[in-house]
């Protein structure tokens, strides 16, 4: 457990406050939605590896749920559907109580989020968890993909804070060990029964709903 007390609580938007599963709706297989999301993720990753970043994170969603359509031997008229599906994702049903829960304990939330400042944005407002966050940060403004060492890096200069002075909750182990890597403390929200790899160094807080991580991150911050 960490000792120092973060006041930031940087915030994951795909997959850790949103529901993916509505990607897959138009074929009725919720399980398509993370398949969707993990695969935009790995061709971000790539971009970011070969210096890329101008593409929107948008593309890289679309571009996997075709590819999951295409393995899965379905029909590919319901890619705009599901692509239109990605850009308003609903909230998990817990989001709001938990940001409830870290905003009253006097926490900043602040949104770090691929999908850019814009689209960030707009995917809080949609599923109404935008009043509970401060601001969005998106990898836009830095032209990469998290888990690169710059977005983390600029998110603290925006923030005007060093990295003992925040804490990254996701869903992801791979965004976990990139702010891990800048000094940030995590909290993983596996949503269910989810592995962590043993590559990466283990979370600070650790739970299966976003109120148990909120109630977690609440314990460290001493607030």
């Amino acid at each position: 457990m960490a000792t120092s007390a973060p006041r930031i609580v940087l915030l994951d938007v795909n997959g850790t406050l949103t529901d993916p599963a509505a990607i897959g709706a138009p074929w009725g297989r919720p399980e398509l939605g993370t398949l969707a999301l993990d695969g935009a993720v790995q061709t971000a990753m790539v971009e970011a590896l070969l210096g890329g970043g101008d593409r929107p994170f948008s593309e890289h969603i679309r571009s996997a749920i075709a590819v999951v359509v295409a393995e899965a031997g379905l029909d590919p008229a319901g890619i705009d559907a599901a692509a239109e599906a990605a850009a308003g994702l609903p909230a998990r049903p817990d989001a709001g109580e938990a940001l409830s829960l870290l905003t009253g304990s006097g926490l900043r939330a602040v949104a770090l989020t691929n999908s850019g400042a814009a689209g960030g944005t707009a995917t809080l407002r949609t599923c109404g968890l935008a009043p509970y966050v401060e601001r969005v940060i998106g990898v836009d403004a830095v032209r990469t993909f998290k888990p690169h060492p710059s977005v983390y890096a600029h998110a603290l200069r925006e923030l005007e804070a060093v990295p003992a002075d925040a804490l990254l909750l996701a869903t992801h182990p791979w965004d976990l060990a990139g702010a891990a890597h800048a000094g940030i403390q995590t909290a993983w929200v596996t949503h269910g029964t989810r592995g962590w790899p043993d590559v990466f160094a283990l979370p600070d807080v650790r739970g299966e709903t976003l109120v148990d991580v909120a109630r977690g991150i609440i314990a460290v911050a001493g607030v």
